[in-house]
Order: structure tokens, then C-alpha cells, then sequence
């Protein structure tokens, strides 16, 4: 690569033609500029460099994401969350690819080679020249096929899932709601099926948390939005019940005489309840991460007020270290960047619930895999098989790196 000095002259990005057209024939020196000058503040001389890098497969995500934060920082906010999504939906890296084989292998390891077959069809519909891959696929396609089913562990991701789906919580059950969100998606580009796996993986996650899910009475939804919540867990025999700051969307979706005495326009940070209503709040799929610092600290001290003791508060947010982030399909590039610009850290919103009084304060991170994983390889995405297998992939690498970024993480507390 030619040293920085080539492209800058006293802080300036020299536009020489002839070197520029040299260096975007050459994606890895070109990518390693653009790196380089966005380091130094040279973004508009950077993003022309990352954009000619993107054009390889192997550099394309992480050159695009470098162009998202270039457009950030030069306050093209619509610019950014769109080159932030052309990342996420740009295919595997090399780190991704790495996560499937050595996870494939893992479950070879246990015998569970069927799924241990299809994690590797999935590596190997990106990169059908990965290392081994091949080998240990029809390895254990042979295995499995000369094999009863595998034993499924204990407590796993994929008993949650079946448990989810003999209730009949992964079929079509809440059609009105997708029907409800095809409003927004219409809009735009995406059919909206990554966002529904986003939520069942978040469901998995919130069931993990709870636990004994009998041993809850009541529980309360914040920013319930369409009281998809409540819905889920009224199936587990809860006495469930929602509030928004708007009842759009339970009118649209939700049986009237079903949300009757369930459902109430409210705020979060003003609870219309008595103290110790609630065994269980939920705040879910962001909504936390649309509420300002004195307002999370009043959400929280509400939660605590209305849960009690012993009672569980479980939030999900979006996660800003995520570096294939792409939040809803429904939202516009602009609401997207301003969303991104107002996220919370894991760190600072633990320290905030701590400080509230709550304890046992936990964080988990979830979706832990880009977009094109989870629709990726003709896999029907809302299919039991292929959401257990992203909640297990989810557990592993947590369980292998608790610091990993996932798209989302969930908080859990205790009252």
C-alpha cells in the first residue's frame, strides 16, 4: 500500500486523478486508505475509496459500515443508515463464516449431525470452498440419515422453540399483526421477515429470563404497541395486560372484547397502578431505546414502584456496538438514524438499573447474527427448525464471548 502521505497534503485529500484511479483498482490498498483517512477526518476522500473497496466480497460489509460512519460524522444522517444496511445485508465475513464452521463442528462433536449437516449447508451456500466444510457435511448427512433424531439437551434453545410452537406461537397466529406491520412495509424494499425472527428471538430470550413462567401471575407490558406480549403470554395462563402512549395498533389487531380491562393508554413513566401490581414488566423490542435518560430513569422507578417483590423486569434494546445493525424494516433511513444516535450501551443501562434499586441486573445479548443469516440459504426464517437453530447459535456465542454484540441484548432485574 503506498504510505498516507500519497493521498493528504497538509490535511487536505490530494484528488489526483491517476492515483486515485490506481488505488480503487486495488480493493485491499483501497480499503486500507479509506481506513486510514476516515482515522484522520478525511471522510469525503475516504468514502470514495471505501465505496471502490466495497466492491469485493471479502471487504464489502466492513467497507460499507466504514461509509456509514463517514457519513455519519459528515451529518448525512440518511446517507449513513443506508450504506449501515447495505452492510448488514452484504453477506458473511470471514468472522461469520468461522462462527458457522466452528459451531457446525460443535454440534458433530455432540452427535447431533443433523443439525450439525445443515448449519454447514448454510456456510456452504456462501463460501462452497471452505476449508473442510464439504467433508464434514456429507459426513454427517450420512450420520444422520443411519440415525434415530438428536436428542435434544435439556433446557435448550430448541425446547423453548417447541414449546413455542405446540402453542401455536410460531404459526400464523398473529396475522392482524403482520397485516398491521405490512402498513409500514409497503414503504420500502423488505418483505419484513428478518423483523420476525428479531422478535421470536427475542421471545426465546424473554422466556429464558423469566424461567418458571407458571410461577407468574400477572405481568405488564410497557409500550405494548399491538399487545403482542400479552397475547403470548396469556397462552402460558398469565393475567397479562398493556399500555402505549397510542391504541392504534390494538385496534387494528387485537379482539375488542379480548383487550377490554387489558389494555390502557398510558405512559411508562407515569404507571396508572398500585405499588406491587405486577410479578413481571416487560418493556420490549426497543422501546427502551426511545426514551431520554430522565425518562428511562423514571420508567424504572415506575417499574420498581408496580413490580413486587422478588418481581422480574425484562428489557430489549438495540445495541450500538452492533456493527451489522439494521433495527426494523419498517423504519425509514431518517427514523433509523436518529434512532441510532440516541442508543444505550449495556454498561450504562445496567449501571442506570443498579442505581435504581434493582438487582441481580443481567444483560444478554441476542441476534447475533447478521440479516443474511437469518434469511439466508432459502431458510423459511419463522420455521422452528431454523429459530432454534439462531437461538442456539445466539447461546453459544454468548456462552463462548459474553461481550459479544448482538443486534439486540435483553436486561433482566429483580425487584
Amino acid at each position: 500500500m503506498k504510505p498516507l502521505s500519497t493521498y493528504l497534503n497538509g490535511g487536505t485529500a490530494v484528488r489526483a486523478e491517476d492515483e486515485a484511479l490506481a488505488l480503487t483498482d486495488d480493493a485491499r490498498a483501497a480499503f486500507d486508505a479509506g481506513r486510514e483517512l476516515a482515522a484522520t477526518g478525511e471522510y469525503r476522500a475516504a468514502i470514495g475509496l471505501l465505496q471502490a473497496a466495497a466492491g469485493d466480497p471479502q471487504l464489502r460489509a466492513r467497507a460499507l459500515y466504514l461509509v456509514g460512519e463517514c457519513f455519519e460524522r459528515l451529518g448525512a444522517e440518511s446517507a449513513a443508515a443506508i450504506a449501515f444496511q447495505q452492510a448488514a445485508l452484504s453477506g458473511p465475513g470471514e468472522d461469520d463464516k468461522r462462527l458457522l464452521y466452528d459451531s457446525a463442528r460443535a454440534l458433530q462433536g455432540e452427535g447431533r449431525h443433523a443439525e450439525a449437516a445443515e448449519r454447514f449447508e448454510t456456510l456452504l451456500a456462501w463460501d462452497a470452498t471452505y476449508e473442510d466444510a464439504w467433508k464434514h457435511h456429507e459426513d454427517s448427512r450420512t450420520r444422520a440419515g443411519s440415525t434415530a433424531r438428536d436428542t435434544v439437551r435439556p433446557h435448550s434453545a430448541e425446547t423453548l422453540v417447541r414449546d413455542l410452537e405446540a402453542r401455536g406461537l410460531l404459526g400464523n397466529s398473529d396475522s392482524r399483526i403482520a397485516a398491521y406491520d405490512a402498513l409500514f412495509y409497503v414503504q420500502f424494499d423488505h418483505t419484513g421477515l428478518h423483523d420476525s425472527v428479531k422478535k421470536r428471538l427475542e421471545l426465546v430470550q424473554l422466556l429464558t429470563a423469566v424461567g418458571d413462567v407458571s410461577a407468574v401471575r400477572t405481568s405488564l407490558d410497557v409500550g405494548s404497541g399491538t399487545l403482542r406480549y400479552p397475547q403470548v403470554l396469556n397462552r402460558f395462563g398469565v393475567r397479562s395486560y398493556g399500555i402505549d402512549l397510542s391504541d392504534a395498533g390494538v385496534r387494528v389487531c387485537v379482539d375488542e372484547q379480548w383487550a377490554a380491562g387489558r389494555f390502557a393508554v398510558a405512559d411508562g413513566t407515569a404507571m396508572p397502578f398500585r405499588d406491587g401490581s405486577f410479578d413481571l414488566v416487560t418493556c420490549m423490542m426497543g422501546t427502551v431505546n426511545h426514551l431520554s435518560a430522565d425518562q428511562r430513569e423514571r420508567f424504572l422507578a415506575e417499574s420498581l414502584r408496580t413490580l413486587r417483590p422478588g418481581g422480574l423486569l425484562v428489557v430489549s434494546a438495540w445495541d450500538p456496538a452492533c456493527r451489522f445493525q439494521t433495527f426494523l424494516s419498517f423504519y425509514s433511513p431518517a427514523e433509523m438514524a436518529q434512532l441510532r444516535g440516541q442508543l444505550t450501551e449495556r454498561e450504562p443501562l445496567r449501571a442506570q438499573c443498579a442505581a435504581a434499586g434493582f438487582g441481580e441486573v443481567r444483560t444478554t445479548p441476542f441476534c447475533t447474527a447478521p440479516d443474511w443469516l437469518v434469511t439466508g440459504a432459502g431458510a423459511a426464517g419463522t420455521n422452528a427448525d431454523h429459530l432454534a437453530r439462531l437461538a442456539e447459535l445466539d447461546r453459544e456465542r454468548a456462552a463462548h464471548d459474553p461481550a459479544v454484540a448482538g443486534q439486540m441484548f435483553l436486561l433482566s432485574a429483580r425487584r
